[in-house]
């Protein structure tokens, strides 16, 4: 029998891989938009912001059960932005570090807390 903290650890797991494939086939059809529209630099930004949020809420709502979800979902954030900034950094051919990133999984840590905590609270009610 798994441990509970082996659950949350597959369920925090599952949904980073979630909602990275959810992050990486949302910025890839934007790109087809910004190629195809020439779409401003300063639209790009906050699109991103936005996919990169949905795509955790996705995650915590396809993964998380109930039970610390606040927590599970925070990590689950944390962990979307680590990963995507890093497959992103990859597909760039740099890594660079500053300030934006902080704020960025600090962003993450937010959003997946409350799409943890609406993930408890719909799969509760179910």
């Amino acid at each position: 029998m798994q441990s509970e903290r082996g659950r949350a650890a597959a369920e925090i797991g599952k949904s980073i891989c979630v909602a990275a494939v959810v992050t990486l086939a949302a910025v890839l059809v934007f790109a087809l938009f910004v190629k195809l529209f020439s779409i401003g630099s300063t639209a790009v930004a906050a699109v991103n912001q936005v996919i990169k949020a949905l795509a955790v809420f996705v995650g915590c709502i396809v993964c998380l059960r109930p039970g610390r979800c606040l927590l599970k979902g925070a990590l689950s954030g944390l962990g979307v932005i680590v990963l995507t900034y890093f497959l992103f950094a990859i597909i760039a051919g740099s890594i660079s570090f500053g300030w934006s990133n902080v704020l960025d999984w600090l962003f993450g840590a937010a959003v997946g807390a409350v799409s943890g905590l609406v993930a408890g609270y719909v799969r509760g009610k179910s």
